[in-house]
């Protein structure tokens, strides 16, 4: 019982240690309107803090949770094409037994978004989702899923 105890209390010092989210997102809005039914690319980017990692788009099998990025449905924007991500750096990570890939410092995404036909004028919110877990070379955080948004503005 007391191992457990000590166990679960490294486990929370680990824990406490560890920044709220070593991960900010930002997503950066197109330069000029846009019209209803164009595509047009917007970048996400992630600013990840030193000694921390989070892994790339890449799913491997056996392997570590990889990032995800999407816009969801019910806004007038949808993806028009494969987002257009950074070389990763490529590991071997002894925790997987495998080589992974991943990014530190920062990664930008860059994201192909179409405009629907029938979206209204003005200023309309884009959201993007990206779930992702970080890591350093101790542990690994709960992976996690955030909403980035940015004003688009739609125009004639």
């Amino acid at each position: 019982m007391m191992r457990k105890l000590f166990f679960a209390g490294v486990m929370t010092a680990c824990l406490a240690a560890a920044p709220a989210d070593p991960v900010a997102w930002k997503l950066n809005p197109p330069a000029a309107p846009v019209k209803p039914g164009a595509r047009f690319t917007v970048k996400l980017l992630a600013e990840v803090q030193d000694g921390w990692h989070l892994y790339s788009l890449k799913p491997m099998a056996e392997g570590p949770i990889p990032t995800r990025i999407w816009v969801a449905e019910g806004q007038p924007f949808a993806l028009a094409g494969a987002i257009q991500a950074p070389d990763p750096q490529v590991m071997q990570d002894s925790s997987f037994g495998m080589e992974v890939e991943l990014y530190e410092g920062e990664a930008v995404f860059t994201l192909p978004v179409r405009v629907a036909t029938g979206a209204s004028l003005g200023a309309q919110m884009l959201v993007v989702s990206a779930s992702y877990q970080s890591c350093n070379n101790k542990l690994c955080l709960p992976p996690k899923t955030v909403k980035v948004e940015v004003p688009v503005t739609i125009g004639k």
